[in-house]
């Protein structure tokens, strides 16, 4: 054994220092790539380097740090000063609505006395010196009593009061008046006629929202822009009796925001959830009067361009932006540097949905942390310069012996085959030389030949405008520039790989032409078309393969050429003509259809409008087409409103008091209902359903009219019919009855005389007959039921159930598979399911239960009613559905066809004679249906 573990020894070795030879190899062989001056003046320089970056780099992140801690506290704490200002600010309106409301209730202030309430707003006004005004309006007679800090436009200077009223007195007119210290009336300062404070935004907004609340941001009559607190004040009898006012103006909150210290740069502004400014600190005034009207400034629009920025980061990179609930913070880049920006929610239980911004330009922190970092870097860099510097000079040293070789060999591989400078040396750098020199000579006479055919090759394999690959098998060798730009590939970086690994399933594609050409004979020639998706869109192909040959391998030369502007020409021609013919017999199909049809765009424009509807309106298409504006409605019922066919392209409007119902299935909407055209009164049935594009967007909608007044008013006829034949058939039934239960009490006269036996047989017969025409009228009430009332949608598992509990079923259990599933059957379907059970019980003899189960099928639904009775013979199963077939009365089995025939349900018995009866019930498609919660 010794003697083969030392070979073996021998050999790990062996393999160890071949595999550290290797390594070294490598090693070599990637430095060898660089210059010996290079590779000296690198390997100081980096060490430098890899010293300057890591200090650099944790000296930047130990600032980065304290900016983000520091940036974070000082945004918090500003929001959480503009947070508290605002809850302050804003509580006082509905506090001052709240006292006035209390004292209203408590009697201190009556509603109609002026005088009450000027004293009481008054003492508001001067006790809550944030609120701008106090205003209380009568519901029943419109009276209006207010106290302002600002009076007629112009007349402001924060310390008097106004005081303004419309009522009866005044005609209804408001009449503003200055308001002397000590509480009376000065002179008149504005009047406004015709004044009603119910149609203003703050009271209407107080009705709507049913109490306390706040308005939209409107402009006052004379010019002051407020958010005003409105709560409704109720009767005893929840009755509204008026509106409490008590208004704020955005300046409250811009000044605080103009005052707030930030920092340098920084800036804070609050939204609404519509993008517009409530206020900010840069700006006095985001708002500005249009003719009279306000017009508050968007974020997005304003001039101030770090709102504008700010405001399009969180519109366009957060999600949720319009909803959200927590603080957030990031960071916004800007033109002058970083911004760091906090968000602020701020909601109150009055409706208020606002969004506080506070932004801190990053360079207010990082100034003297960057000028730090400037001077270290520029000393590191400087280190860095010196050092390089004395590597270079060191390289040079040390290489100035090889560059004159070095030189001479670049000329050589240029092709300068005449500038060899040769080294007078004996070493083996001057033997070096002389090799070099004589083969420069060889190669002089060999590459002047080739030259010139080189050339002519190259420019037409790079002028090609097709692409062009040369393979060898299947290693790509040579690319042109059509083939580049076509594939976004260098040719040097693709060089030498194999092509199934490149261009993705086209590189494949050629990998097979190549085979496949390789394979082909002599000709050695593959045409294929493919196409891909570029930059999302398609693109078409059409590759060639050739085989050739070149000093003694056989090549593969690829042509690919682009034809997609060829293909999409021809097919966008297919395309539209396709398109053009079908339109064509769409609108063919639409015009010759005898029902009034009319369709419209998503924007309620007309764009069809049938023959059958310009006779059904008597306007033509010509008038029709391209209005919108309801237009369609005035032409049918002359008047605008909404039709069937907008409820198809907006389900949320509410049709009340317009239709009487309205039937959905699925996307199809349908309604019938009298209507008055052209001076007389039509029945007319109408469908509307919306229309989509072939990416499922709604595009539009189409409705349908069709006139059935004829069949409405057969219909009442019949239904009147049916009435007057129903009372007389029960007339009619009713007597019969009465002459049986006569005929009965003869025959039980009889029964107290003595007769002999064949005229008791006789009495005997009588009686079957007579009993025979009482069942016969019991069947013919039920069976003239059958069909008078409308199809319903009933419970399968829960009729079956109600029924076993109505009929004596001793002994024998009845259990109720089905659950969860309903079918569309006459009312009368309750007495299909007693006969089936009470059939069973009474002629299916020593039977123990009866079983009820359902099964889906591929044509509908299959309901089977089983039992272990005894069965009906099989000559017999044909007839038992025959009317007077059976032992009782002969009429169940045959009533029970002809209810779920009413439904185009069948029924068939399909058990076998000695086991038990197996009714089947065939349900077809539509005439059942599951509940959502069995899937």
């Amino acid at each position: 054994m010794n003697s083969h573990e030392i070979p073996k020894e021998g050999s790990s070795d062996s393999s160890v220092n071949e595999s550290e030879e290797t390594v070294f190899q490598k090693s070599s062989h990637f430095i060898g790539r660089f210059k010996l001056q290079t590779v000296l003046t690198i390997s100081f320089a980096l060490i430098v380097f890899l010293a300057i970056c890591i200090t650099g780099f944790f000296s930047f992140q130990a600032s980065q740090f304290a900016v983000n801690e520091l940036a974070g506290q000082v945004q918090g704490e500003v929001s959480d000063r503009i947070t508290d200002q605002l809850n302050e600010y804003l509580k006082t309106p509905h506090l001052v609505n709240q006292l006035c409301l209390d004292s209203i209730r408590l009697g201190h202030i009556h509603v109609h006395k002026n005088s009450d309430l000027i004293s009481y707003f008054r003492e508001l006004s001067f006790r809550f010196d944030t609120i701008e005004a106090v205003c209380y309006a009568n519901q029943q007679d419109g009276n209006y009593t207010i106290i302002s800090k600002v009076g007629a436009p112009g007349l402001v200077n924060g310390t008097e009061r106004f005081y303004g009223v419309s009522n009866s007195l005044t005609n209804h007119s408001f009449i503003e008046y200055r308001l002397l210290p000590d509480g009376s009336l000065g002179e008149k300062t504005l009047t406004i006629p015709d004044y009603d404070p119910r149609t203003r935004p703050w009271y209407q907004a107080a009705v709507r929202a049913g109490g306390p609340a706040w308005t939209p941001i409107y402009m006052w009559l004379e010019g002051v822009v407020s958010i005003d607190a409105v709560t409704p004040a109720y009767s005893d009898q929840e009755t509204l009796i008026g509106v409490m006012d008590t208004s704020l103006t955005l300046s409250g909150i811009g000044d605080f925001l103009q005052q707030i210290k930030i920092s340098e740069n920084g800036q804070a502004f609050i939204i609404d959830k519509n993008g517009q400014i409530i206020a900010a600190s840069t700006i006095k005034e985001p708002y500005h009067q249009v003719n009279g009207e306000l017009v508050r400034l968007y974020a997005a629009e304003c001039t101030d361009p770090v709102i504008q920025k700010v405001t399009y980061f969180i519109s366009h990179h957060m999600e949720n932006s319009t909803n959200i609930s927590t603080r957030k913070q990031f960071i916004c880049d800007f033109e002058s540097g970083p911004l760091r920006v906090e968000l602020s929610p701020y909601q109150d239980s009055y409706g208020l949905d606002w969004l506080i911004v506070v932004v801190i330009p990053e360079s207010d922190f990082m100034g003297s942390i960057e000028a730090h970092n400037k001077t270290t870097l520029l000393i590191l860099l400087g280190s860095l310069l010196g050092t390089i510097i004395l590597c270079i000079l060191l390289a040079r040293y040390i290489t100035r012996p090889v560059l004159a070789m070095n030189k001479s060999a670049k000329a050589l591989a240029d092709g300068d085959f005449s500038s060899w400078t040769d080294i007078n040396r004996k070493d083996e750098l001057g033997e070096l030389s002389h090799s070099f020199k004589f083969m420069a000579d060889q190669l002089k006479t060999m590459f002047s030949s080739l030259k010139a055919s080189e050339e002519r090759y190259m420019s037409l394999f790079q002028a090609s405008v097709d692409a062009i690959i040369l393979c060898k098998g299947y290693t790509l060798l040579e690319m042109n520039h059509a083939a580049e730009e076509m594939f976004s590939l260098s040719g040097n970086i693709v060089s030498g790989r194999e092509i199934t690994g490149l261009f993705d399933e086209i590189g494949k594609t050629i990998a097979q032409m190549i085979e496949s050409s390789m394979n082909a004979g002599s000709d050695g020639y593959e045409s294929r078309t493919i196409s891909r998706t570029k930059d999302n869109a398609e693109q078409y192909l059409n590759i060639r393969v050739t085989k050739v040959t070149e000093d003694g391998d056989i090549l593969s030369l690829v042509h690919i050429r682009d034809i997609t502007i060829e293909r999409q020409a021809i097919i966008s021609f297919a395309e539209k003509e396709a398109l053009r013919d079908a339109y064509s017999r769409v609108e063919m199909i639409l015009e010759l259809l005898p029902d009034p049809t009319f369709v419209i765009d998503k924007n309620g424009v007309i764009l069809f409008w049938n023959r059958a509807m310009e006779k059904f309106t008597g306007y033509d298409s010509g008038s029709m087409i391209g209005k919108g504006d309801f237009q369609y409605s005035y032409a049918i019922y002359s008047e605008k409103r909404p039709l069937l066919i907008d409820y198809a392209l907006h389900p949320e409007l509410s049709y009340d008091g317009l239709y009487p119902a309205i039937n959905r299935s699925e996307d199809l909407l349908s309604t019938s209902l009298w209507v008055e055209i052209k001076g007389k009164m039509a029945y007319i049935s109408v469908i509307a359903a919306p229309l989509y594009d072939k990416n499922g967007n709604v595009v539009g909608a189409i409705e349908s009219v069709r006139d059935i007044t004829s069949h409405k008013q057969a219909e009442e006829a019949l239904l009147v019919a049916n009435k007057k034949l129903n009372l007389l058939s029960g007339i009619t039934r009713h007597d019969i009855l009465n002459k049986i239960m006569i005929s009965k009490a003869f025959l039980s006269f009889l029964d107290d005389n003595e007769l002999h036996q064949e005229q008791k047989d006789y009495i005997d017969r009588i009686r079957r007959s007579l009993t025979e025409i009482e069942q016969f009228v019991a069947f013919s009430k039920t069976y003239q039921e059958l069909g008078l009332k409308l199809p319903e949608w009933q419970d399968i598992g829960e009729v079956f159930r109600r029924v076993a509990h109505q009929i004596d079923t001793g002994d024998v259990q009845v259990r109720v598979n089905v659950a969860g599933v309903s079918i569309l059957c006459d009312p009368l379907f309750e007495k299909v399911c007693y006969n089936l059970i009470e059939n069973a019980i009474r002629h299916g003899g020593d039977l123990t239960y009866i079983e009820v189960r359902g099964t889906e099928t591929s044509t509908g639904f299959l309901i089977t009613v089983e039992d272990d009775g005894t069965g009906i013979l099989d000559d017999q199963k044909k007839y038992i559905f025959e009317r007077g077939f059976g032992k009782n009365t002969g009429y169940g089995l045959f009533l029970t066809r002809e209810i779920l025939a009413m439904s185009d349900i069948t029924i068939i018995e399909n058990g076998q004679y000695g086991t038990g009866c197996r009714f089947e019930i065939d349900v077809p498609k539509g005439k059942y249906r599951k509940d959502s919660k069995m899937g």
